[in-house]
Parts: structure tokens; sequence; C-alpha cells
């Protein structure tokens, strides 16, 4: 890992420079400014939080990094996590972190946490930062990805399996009676959403229903945005008469999209979403779900990094999958528990 003094070396300027620069504690000049922030970049080098943390005994501090803290599935996750984290030892401290699933902010507080000495951290990858978080992992900080994981990176992971639950969903509408099967897609980087889709395109497939990407409506992952591509789905001609939605923001931006037009679910339309939420049940009509163990992924990952902490497990990576749960209430037009 580059030093200070390797970024003051190559950009032909003092460690103090460097610090300035860095910490912003005087004005440097422009000139000389770029040259640092050009070795900084060069070299890959950050404040050296990771080596002070890895050199210093344990400070007791876990990481968490969450990808959208206003999305309901969070709740139980972190509360899995606290829980798993106060059973394994009741003097460990979360550190929680919200990247928004921006990858910038998601950077920025990884240096945060970092600087604050963490011992492991959790996190729900945005989907970018891989050369980032594999130089963390190659310092020997215990990382487990949780919810979703990134390709090619050697850390453990907690994961369901996203496109056979989804499979599982989009086959229930086929046996429905329905062929013309509208999805919308939440536009993240995450493994999951892209594998749901991919879950998505097998029940048709299976069903020799021609895939249409047409059918194929992509928004932000934020209610707002999904009334809007609700409304495109509605506008789609020949009309679907269903509609599959990659995570719970998409779903109520349908529903809503649908009571706004004066239609009804599932009369005009049936609806079926990924994931579950505490009031799904009470909506009218009560909404037809994959649900996930929100709450055993969270205590699942807290473990895995304990197991790491306390030099309970060496080796390669190590990634769970545990199993979802389909459950059929009226919004698809039909009543019914269907268990994983």
């Amino acid at each position: 890992m580059a030093t200070i003094r390797d970024v003051a070396e190559k950009a032909g300027v003092s460690v103090a420079t460097v610090s300035h620069v860095v910490n912003g504690s005087r004005r440097v000049s422009p000139e000389v400014k770029a040259r640092v922030l050009k070795a900084i970049a060069a070299l890959k080098y950050r404040r050296d939080g990771i080596a002070r943390s890895l050199r210093m005994s344990q400070t007791r501090t876990i990481g968490l990094m969450i990808s959208d803290i206003s999305n309901p599935f969070f709740a139980d996750f972190v509360r899995g996590i606290e829980d798993a984290v106060h059973a394994r030892d009741p003097n460990y401290n979360l550190i929680l972190c919200n990247s928004e699933e921006q990858e910038d902010k998601e950077r920025r507080l990884f240096d945060v946490v970092l600087e604050k000495r963490v011992d492991g951290i959790v996190i729900v990858p945005a989907g970018g930062n891989r050369d980032y978080l594999n130089d963390l992992i190659g310092t020997g900080l215990p990382v487990v990805f949780a919810d979703r994981f990134l390709p090619g990176l050697d850390a453990d992971a907690v994961i369901v399996d996203n496109r056979d639950a989804s499979f599982r969903l989009v086959t229930h509408l086929v046996r429905l009676g329905h062929r013309r099967i509208a999805a919308l897609n939440a536009h993240l980087a995450a493994t999951s959403i892209r594998e749901r889709i991919e879950g998505y395109r097998d029940a048709l497939e299976a069903a020799g229903i021609p895939f249409d990407e047409r059918l194929v409506v992509t928004s932000r992952s934020r209610i707002e945005d999904a009334v809007v591509a609700g409304s495109e789905v509605l506008d789609l001609r020949p009309a679907p008469t269903a509609a599959f939605c990659t995570n719970n923001f998409m779903t109520l931006g349908l529903i809503r999209a649908l009571s706004d037009r004066g239609l009804r679910c599932p009369e005009d339309m049936a609806v079926i979403g990924f994931d579950d939420f505490p009031w799904a049940s009470t909506f009218r009509p009560r909404l037809t779900v994959v649900s996930q163990p929100s709450y055993a992924l969270g205590q699942e990952a807290a473990n895995l990094l304990f197991d790491r902490l306390l030099k309970k497990r060496t080796g390669p990576p190590v990634r769970l999958t545990l199993g979802t749960s389909l459950i059929i209430r009226e919004s698809c037009g039909a009543h019914a528990r269907v268990p994983a």
C-alpha cells in the first residue's frame, strides 16, 4: 500500500505539502496540488486509516455500509446485525453509513469509516469501487458482502437466490394465465437486480413466451420515479395484463400509478413484487411478493464477520445463500401461501 512518502516522492514535493493537500490545512498552488492529486490517483493512496487499524489493537467497532436507508428492507437487516453483534460481544459498536446507491458517496464513506479504525466491515455494495474494495480486502481487514456481492472479489458473502425466487414469482403469474407480463426494473448496479430480471426472463422462456424488451421499463429506485415508470407500463400497447416489480419501490410506484389512473389491481393489472415489508399485508389489495429473510441476512453477515475476527475460520471466502418465501395475496388475483 502506498504511503504519504511515496506520494511526495512521485509528485516531487515534501510530505508536509502532501499532508496540506490531503487535509486542506494550508493553501497550495494549483499546479502543485494537481501534481499531488495525480500522484495520489496513480498510487491509489489513501490516508493510513487502514494501516493504523491493522497495526493497533482492536477498536471493537464494526462498519456497516448499506445502500439505501429509506428502503424498508434494511430495517430488519440492520436489526439482525445489531442483535447478532450484541450476542457475540456486547462491547462491540456499529458505525452505520448510507451510500444512497451512489458510488462516489460510498467511496467517501469508506474513508470516514476506515479513519475510525474499524475491526471489520459489512457492506451492501452500491456496485462500484471494485479496485478500492479489492485493495481493502488485500490488507486483511475482514469484509463481508450482504444482500449483494461484487463478482471476482475474495470476500465472504450472504445473499439469496434472486434468480430462482423471481422465476418462481413470475411463473405463478404464468400459471394464472398471464402471457403479456411487464417488468419494472430498478436502475441499480447491484447484482441482485440483474439476477431478478434474469429470473423473469427464465420464467418466460420456460413457458414458451418470447421475451420483449419493450415490456421492461427501467427507472431510478425511488417511489416518485417508479410512479412515472408505472405510467409508462400502463401506456404500453397491447396493454400488459400483469407486471413484475424488481423491488418494493417499483411495486409501490406501480400501485400508485394504477390508483392515479383510476385502475384496479388485480382486475385491470395483476402486480407482483420482490421484497415484503411490514405493511404489505395491509394494502388493498394485499401484495403478492417474494419475501427475503432480511433479519437472518443481517445475522449471518455479522456471524461471518465475527468468525473472521475471532480467527474461527480462515481460508477461502464463504458464500451463504438463504431461502426465500413466495407469499401469495390478492394483488395477483389468487389467495394462498407457498413456502420456499
